[in-house]
């Protein structure tokens, strides 16, 4: 009888124990998997943006979008033109020049449009059958460079091979100090909203110092 309640109180604790790693196991076990369910359920973090800075000229953009072209006209305006793509082809592009003070920016809006209908015409044998439609042009406001800005948006219709694809063209005017900036961004509806982000980010981080020489 002794020697079977001696047995019984030496295996009590360590069944005891045995118990407690059991449950501390089990508990370690489903911490994790909720961690792990829990870093699934939560969006992946997005890449930083990205700073473009150059002879004066910045502004931030989303990562993987792309400067293309950063050059000045050797003429008498130096106008200097940055296009800035993003994906499906929307692009963001920023002109320079003191000569675009005097520019109206309804003008200039106009003018595009009619110089994108000739261009076509003017390409290659495939580009040759683009056709775009007719323009509608209404007044948008935004912020530019940090300040609330009155531009024109512009829709049309871009065909080709039976396809429609409506596109909107939007045209902006600031008044950066020692220069003047037109601002065009231009993009399909069907991309519209995921590239809004970046259009916003471009225009609103528009900064110029004018310290550079090109």
């Amino acid at each position: 009888m002794h020697r079977t309640m001696h047995l019984c109180a030496t295996q009590l604790p360590t069944l005891r124990a045995a118990t407690r790693r059991s449950v501390t196991t089990a508990a370690l076990g489903l911490m994790m998997m909720m961690t792990l369910l829990a870093s699934l359920a939560q969006p992946a973090l997005a890449a930083p943006n990205t700073t473009y800075s150059k002879d004066g000229v910045s502004f931030e953009h989303p990562a993987g979008w792309k400067v293309t072209e950063d050059s000045v006209a050797q003429d008498e305006t130096r106008l200097r033109s940055i296009d800035l793509e993003g994906p499906d082809e929307a692009v963001v592009t920023f002109m320079f020049s003191p000569f675009l003070k005097d520019q109206n920016i309804e003008a200039f809006a106009a003018n595009t449009a009619k110089n994108r209908a000739e261009s076509a015409k003017n390409a290659s044998a495939v580009a040759q059958q683009l056709r775009f439609g007719p323009v509608a042009s209404a007044p948008i406001t935004r912020t530019v460079a940090g300040q609330e800005n009155k531009g024109v948006s512009q829709r049309f219709e871009i065909r080709l091979l039976g396809q429609k694809l409506p596109h909107e063209a939007r045209f902006f005017k600031a008044n950066l100090g020692e220069t003047t900036a037109i601002i065009m961004t231009q993009v399909a509806d069907e991309s519209a909203k995921a590239v809004e982000p970046g259009f916003t980010m471009a225009l609103d981080t528009l900064r110029y110092r004018g310290t550079g020489k090109r």
